[in-house]
């Protein structure tokens, strides 16, 4: 019987075997059903991701509760990812109930203070083998409650990229 995964775990695989994992933004019960029911008909594993709004609307132990049902009802590999979160100690929280995988979106910040915050969330998730993604440059557009102008947008710097994962681990 399957339950919720670490993205770690179900990436190596998925890279060892050459294939790639869909993620999707759910935002309630409905949207999980049907991201889950057309994974499992495709017997494809899933990375279920959300923003702080729709964690905050759907609550984080609901979330949990959801995809652990979903992956032992369909049998299928699923992960449960925090998509673009800010604050650490909401991370820590929704570690400690159960996601596997976040992203901590501290590229307002400058580079060095970037990679101090990465490397808090890096330190504490990893003790409950759940996976850290970060963001450098800055996307133009929006994205959930974050919006970002075009005039502030800028890319990835590839030797910053470099050197910011080898400080944040």
């Amino acid at each position: 019987m399957m339950k919720i995964l670490s993205t770690r775990e179900m990436l190596k695989k998925a890279q060892r075997e050459g294939y790639a994992i869909p993620a999707f933004n759910i935002h309630n019960l409905e949207t999980l059903e049907v991201v889950v029911e057309t994974a499992a008909e495709l017997k494809s594993p899933v990375i279920l991701a959300g923003t702080p709004s729709t964690i905050e609307y759907a609550g984080g132990e609901f979330i949990v509760a959801m995809a652990d049902a979903a992956a032992k009802k369909y049998n299928i590999p699923i992960a449960i990812h925090l998509d673009h979160f800010e604050v650490i100690d909401e991370i820590k929280h929704f570690v400690d109930l159960g996601f596997k995988s976040t992203m901590i979106d501290a590229s307002h910040e400058t580079f060095e203070e970037n990679i101090e915050i990465v490397k808090k969330v890096v330190e504490y998730a990893h003790k409950y083998d759940a996976t850290v993604e970060a963001e450098l440059g800055r996307l133009g557009g929006q994205e959930d409650d974050l919006i970002v102008d075009e005039k502030d947008s800028k890319y990835t710097n590839p030797k910053q990229a470099k050197e910011f994962v080898e400080k944040t681990g």
